[in-house]
């Protein structure tokens, strides 16, 4: 007899509440009671979730009692939210971090990377998922590296203005807006204006000029690969798109790559859709979509051990929410 289960979301206002939810309810995660708890002291109406069809309230998190909870996903980085999930943790219930709360001591899972992770965090009561972006990048580099052994990978990711999430979307569209109507615009969520321009990652000292956000997508990937001494060097800047962020990814392996065997890897990954003969662009393909898009795989003109190609996806939504929803069906299906 199928057992089911009580869950939380904590932060629930997140705009990625709903996208987990349909996700689990596409998965048929056996739910018995749903606890969406809100941190945040302003949500907006329309912000209620719903399960099959069905409208959910809020819960107070002051009646939630998380010893009778299976799981609980994070979805706010914020101190509020944090000693919720703390608390639940204490007392039972499995916190899946969607927000990297405790980077200082994560231990990143992905259900296709590194699996057997899982029951490490069973037994801490929490686990860590990786951003998206490195999720998706690490998996195409472990598809890759069934064919060969890679040497370093450059990586430029142009990130678009939902990478910040809604408060990004909103900025990027209101600068847009007063600029059009030739309205000076005030950067807040951004360090200069977005719209119509292009901002660099601001560089750390303390990284030798790194940003957090770079070093952090190498850090994660070379984690999830279990490979330290894998060479990923990150460049990222922020663009003025909406939804939609972009890697140009250059490979570099020990010896020559072949395009026709790495493409056939690809084609057999239901998590990638390889587009061939095609301009892919994040209006067209991503933008209402939740499918990670392969792109201009070709040769490197210069070098036959050198492969370039471009990955596109609407993140989070094509990461880390998946992610998440597939480790709670995993715990619940091998654990719980």
């Amino acid at each position: 007899m199928q057992q089911f289960h009580n869950v939380a979301i904590i932060g629930a206002e997140s705009e990625l509440s709903q996208h987990l939810l349909s996700e689990l309810e596409q998965r048929e995660f056996p739910l018995a009671q749903l606890f969406p708890i809100n941190v945040e002291a302003e949500v907006e109406e329309d912000r209620q979730l719903k399960w099959q069809g069905q409208s959910i309230d809020a819960a107070d998190p002051q009646l939630v009692n998380w010893s009778e909870l299976s799981i609980a996903w994070l979805m706010s980085n914020q101190e509020s939210a944090l000693d919720l999930a703390e608390q639940a943790c204490q007392l039972g219930c499995i916190v899946i971090d969607m927000v990297d709360a405790k980077p200082e001591t994560a231990t990143w899972v992905h259900a296709d990377l590194n699996p057997e992770h899982i029951a490490e965090g069973v037994t801490e009561r929490w686990l860590s998922c990786p951003s998206s972006l490195a999720g998706q990048l690490s998996l195409l580099l472990h598809i890759i590296q069934q064919d060969v052994e890679l040497e370093r990978v450059e990586v430029n990711a142009l990130l678009s203005a939902a990478n910040k999430g809604k408060a990004g979307v909103d900025e990027l569209a209101g600068q847009t807006a007063r600029l059009l109507n030739g309205l000076p615009v005030e950067a807040k969520l951004f360090p200069q204006q977005l719209a119509f321009n292009m901002l660099p990652e601001q560089g750390n000292e303390l990284l030798q000029g790194s940003s957090e956000f770079e070093a952090e997508l190498s850090l994660q990937c070379r984690y999830l690969l279990q490979a330290p001494e894998l060479s990923i060097n990150v460049s990222a800047m922020h663009v003025p798109v909406f939804y939609g962020d972009s890697l140009s990814v250059h490979l570099h392996a020990t010896y020559a790559l072949d395009r026709l065997t790495i493409c056939e890897y690809l084609e057999q990954h239901s998590a990638f859709e390889l587009i061939e003969n095609e301009l892919v662009t994040p209006v067209s393909n991503i933008a209402n979509s939740d499918t990670i898009s392969i792109s201009r795989l070709r040769q490197n003109l210069s070098d036959e051990r050198g492969l370039n190609l471009c990955l596109m996806a609407n993140n989070p939504l094509a990461g880390v929410v998946k992610n998440a929803a597939q480790i709670g069906e995993t715990l619940i299906k091998q654990y719980i």
